[in-house]
């Protein structure tokens, strides 16, 4: 590992713990070199093995962790969805995805999963979402929306 001060690789693992409820491992380093001595942290995690996106289009592209998770924390700016929450969400559908063993995934499933994901933390952040995933042509697809979930949460 190169110390991202001084790039040297003469560092050194001074603490380790696990992160992310056990998915993640937590790593405190120090960088040996004589005019640095600079500390850092770094996280390990298991790579799987994504399958490549379908996009509507047709196109494939390679799965983009920080593409979805930039997604969502856009949706729930200043909402209740934590950062916590949703990197155990990404954990748990990265794990769904690569356990089926897929080797592509429509790039919907991916929507559907992270709307399903919001309805149940925030509407307000689901709604946001939604407006743009399901592209929205008109106030009315909108209402339509709006008045689907508030039945829901009205008990209609």
């Amino acid at each position: 590992m190169h110390c991202p001060y001084c790039r040297s690789d003469r560092t050194r693992v001074v603490d380790s713990r696990e992160a992310r409820n056990g998915e993640e491992i937590r790593r405190r380093r120090l960088c040996e070199a004589s005019d640095c001595g600079s500390r850092f942290t770094t996280f390990e995690r298991v790579e799987r093995r994504m399958p490549v996106v379908v996009k509507k289009d047709g196109g494939r592209r390679a799965y983009d962790r920080g593409k979805v998770r930039n997604g969502i924390l856009l949706a729930s700016n200043k909402r209740q969805v934590g950062e916590e929450e949703t990197e155990q969400f990404l954990n748990q559908m990265e794990r769904k995805f690569s356990d089926a063993g897929l080797k592509e995934v429509d790039s919907r499933r991916i929507g559907q999963e992270v709307l399903r994901f919001l309805r149940t933390r925030d509407h307000v952040a689901y709604v946001r979402f939604a407006s743009v995933y399901m592209d929205f042509q008109d106030m009315e697809e909108f209402k339509d929306l709006l008045t689907t979930l508030s039945g829901e949460v009205n008990g209609d």
